[in-house]
This record gives structure tokens, sequence and C-alpha cells, in this order.
């Protein structure tokens, strides 16, 4: 059950457009001719068991980071080249192979990547749960669309894109967070049904509420290990229960595994989260605050207890959003083990709410945390033709 976000008002899209631009200008001596908003993904409840869930040539790529004055200075992070005549061998840069693995995915599907000369720029933490993966999936397919003037099918992609993350990233994910890039809409979030492929838009009629990502300084490395390993342990689960998915099995099934400690909790997770979608799914539609935000703290402590793919700094950061008035709920979001924390709050109260954390933890951890007010925003796609 994701929300397609992206940071407050047009001058965030003009300023990263501008540095992208400038990247071209200094090092490349070239002008900008194609933009692709690069958006993120929050969660508000998420199971990725097949459940209900609520990016002969070189391909030369600098990456601009966030550092610089936002005006006249770009600070490009890394250069990579990558030969399009191998696809096949994974890239030094662990970035890069997101944006080796589409170009090579879009190859077997009959739309090969001419040399070019490629800026990203982007406001996206890496490792923060936001999807940069996935936006910079997207971004880069709907790139190599747009030069070579041939496109592939929505659902065919988002499929480029997951077996991108999978087969060269090694990621072993699911498809909400290419979906929700792919196919968000301004006002909305969606409703993934991902056993059966099928998303379903959900009106976000709360004017009276804000969400925010606040970062909790800890980066996550999905691909070295645990969330593959949670996958195979609900694989694991499901086949002792004897159902396809977890999505099939039911609470009173779950006494089964009971002498499975592990097992029984990686599964007790995915049942309830998968209901508690449904319940934010009817919250949202009624507009009844205080219920999403109930269901999101539940999510967030069966993400911590259960399935264990919280840790201290993002813990710390749920307590602190909770002490605040006006704040409905707090959760992780993400594939866990870093990353951001989203809130839900009173629009009025949210500025204050987002210095009163960050400060606080701050304080406790050390650490700077990076806050981001956020509004759905539509999938991903071309800004501009030429600048």
């Amino acid at each position: 059950f994701g929300v397609g976000v992206g940071e407050v008002g047009v001058e965030a899209l003009d300023l990263h457009v501008g540095r992208a631009g400038r990247g071209f200008e200094e090092p490349l001596g070239a002008g900008v001719v194609h933009s692709d908003p690069l958006h993120a993904r929050v969660d508000l409840q998420v199971d990725a068991r097949g459940g209900l869930a609520g990016r002969r040539g070189l391909l030369h790529v600098p990456k601009s980071g966030q550092g610089g004055d936002g005006e006249g200075e770009v600070v490009l992070e890394e250069q990579g080249d990558l030969p399009l005549e191998d696809l096949s061998t994974a890239h030094a840069f662990p970035w890069m192979r997101y944006v080796q693995g589409v170009v090579a995915e879009y190859a077997t599907r009959g739309i090969e990547s001419p040399a070019l000369d490629v800026v990203i720029a982007s406001s996206l933490p890496a490792g923060g749960g936001l999807s940069s993966s996935a936006a910079l999936e997207l971004a880069t397919a709907h790139l190599l669309q747009a030069v070579v003037g041939q496109s592939l099918s929505v659902a065919d992609r988002i499929e480029a894109c997951v077996a991108a993350e999978r087969e060269y990233a090694g990621v072993p994910c699911g498809v909400m967070d290419q979906t929700i890039v792919e196919q968000g809409l301004i006002g909305h979030a969606l409703l993934l049904d991902c056993g059966r492929h099928v998303a379903t838009p959900i009106p976000l009629s709360g004017e009276s509420v804000a969400m925010l990502a606040i970062h909790c300084g800890v980066a996550h490395e999905l691909a070295q290990g645990a969330y593959a390993q949670r996958r195979e342990e609900c694989a694991t689960a499901a086949k002792m229960l004897g159902v396809a998915t977890l999505r099939d099995a039911t609470l009173d099934a779950l006494v089964s595994l009971k002498s499975e400690d592990t097992l029984y909790r990686r599964a007790r997770h995915v049942v309830t989260e998968n209901e508690r979608v449904r319940l934010a799914v009817a919250a949202l539609k009624n507009g009844d605050w205080s219920r999403l935000g109930r269901l999101m703290l539940d999510s967030h402590m069966s993400l911590k207890e259960d399935y264990a793919v919280s840790c201290d700094e993002l813990d710390l950061l749920v307590d602190l959003a909770l002490a605040e008035s006006g704040v409905y709920g707090a959760r992780m979001t993400g594939g866990g083990f870093g990353g951001c924390m989203i809130v839900l709050a009173d629009r009025a109260r949210a500025e204050a709410v987002a210095e009163a954390i960050c400060s606080r933890y701050g304080a406790q951890t050390g650490r700077e945390p990076l806050c981001y007010q956020l509004e759905s925003a539509a999938g991903a796609g071309e800004l501009c033709a030429t600048l």
C-alpha cells in the first residue's frame, strides 16, 4: 500500500533539472535534451509476500550528489562508464548496476541503448527506504524510450525494472516499489494486489493532514542478505502451512508453526499486515486519520517485533514522533535496517513536529536527520524534451 511522493513544490523539480543541466555543461560540455523526475515511494502498510501492498559504445553516467549551493555548483559524486557490448559483468559501482540492469533488460526486449552521456541528479537519500533504486530504474527506462523512440507497455516496463534490481543489483525485491514509482497518481495512494498485479488508486482527500519522511541517518543495504533471508523465511513458512504464499494463510492456521518461533513470527507479521492494509484503505476513504495512525503504529511494532527489520534509531524516531501533539501515527518505511520513518500529522503542526523530532533525535544520537514534507505525485515520466 504505497504512495508515490515528491518534494513539495515545482521549485524542487526546477532545482534538480538545473543541476542536471549544469552537470552536462561543466564536465561534458553538452546541453540537456531529456529529463525524468526521480520520485520516491513511501509505504503506509506493506506485505511483499504475494499479498496486498498499500529505477559498440559507452553509457557515461555522472551522478550528481546533494552538495553544492543549489545555484552554480554541481558536485559529481561518481562517474561511471558502462560498456554496452558487455552488460553481463556487474559494474564496479553498486548504484550503476540499477542503470545497467535496465539497459540490459531493455536490450533483451529489443530496445537497445545507443551511446549516451547521462547525468543523474536526485535528492532521494540512498538507502533511505524511499525506493531511490526503483526511481533510478524507471527514470532510466523512460529515458531509453524517449531517446530510442520505442516503448514497452506499463506492465513490461515494470517487469523489466524489477528484473534489473533482482538480477543485476542482487536484491530479491517485490513489485511494489517499481509499480508505485511508475503508476503513482497525484492525490492518491495505490492499493497493490501483488499476487494478481492489480493496482487500485485510493484518493488522499485529507487537506488537513501531512506526511513527513525523516531519515534516521543509518542507510540500509538490502543486498547484503537480511532482506533475502526474510523472503526465504516467509517462503518456508508458507510451504509448511501448505499454501502458495502467506496471503492465503490465516491466523488460526499459524498455530501449527508455534514450535518454529522465528517462522511463526514472520508469518504472523504478514497475515496481520495484510489485514491492516484492508483496514487502512477503509480509514483513508473515511478520512479517519486517528484510525490510520493507529494502524501505522501497529504496523511498526509488528515490523519491529515479528519481522525484526527495524533498528534502534528508527524506533527512537517513532517514539519521538508519538510524543508530539498533532501526530496521528508513525512507522518505518521501506525494507528496514535503517532509512526513513513516515509520520502522519496535522498539516498545521507539520513544521513544528518536524523541528521537534529532528532536534531531540540529534540531541540523543548525535546524528543530523534529514526531513522531507511529502505530497503524492504522478509516476515517472518525461519532464521536458529540450532546455
